[in-house]
């Protein structure tokens, strides 16, 4: 079977639903005011945001504001989520795969604040809440604003570089 584009699919092609791994948030020590792609708060309770966008809420499309954590759904549809994280007044992180060989990435990813390549590759949780296996690309935390910033710095998670300005 040919796969367009890339996602959190497994090889067994069972789900496409993976979360973020609580020790992503723990390593950040940030809060958020917004998800604008979460699976329901119910869902990752771990996810320290104040208010959950689902899919049924269309959160691509929705005002953003405050600090926003953003896990986008993978797949032909990223460029448009970084793109709006990048261009939105809000702060935040957002977490892509570090495709840099994308036009995303050039075209957007680049300019955030501060950009971290996570060390080794990150093992996101099943809808089950059980580990899954480790993702089948290398992960990048894009950061805006200096809190968000300083929270890459500080974390550990890989190696942080600043964004260009020009």
């Amino acid at each position: 079977m040919k796969r367009a584009g890339f996602s959190h699919e497994s090889a067994h092609n069972e789900t496409a639903e993976w979360y973020t791994p609580p020790l992503v948030f723990e390593r950040l020590g940030l809060t958020f005011d917004l998800d604008p792609a979460s699976p329901g708060a119910l869902t990752v309770p771990w996810v320290p945001a104040a208010v959950h966008l689902t899919k049924s809420h269309d959160g691509l499309r929705a005002p953003w504001a405050g600090r926003v954590w953003c896990n986008p759904p993978y797949g032909t549809e990223t460029h448009k989520w970084v793109g709006r994280f990048i261009r939105s007044a809000c702060s935040g992180v957002m977490l892509v795969f570090a495709r840099t060989d994308a036009s995303w990435f050039h075209d957007y990813a680049v300019y955030a604040d501060a950009l971290c390549f996570i060390r080794g590759r990150l093992r996101f949780l099943r809808p089950d809440g059980t580990p899954g296996d480790s993702a089948g690309a290398g992960s990048l935390l894009l950061a805006k604003g200096p809190d968000c910033v300083e929270a890459l710095r500080r974390s550990g998670l890989g190696f942080v570089v600043p964004g260009r300005t020009d």
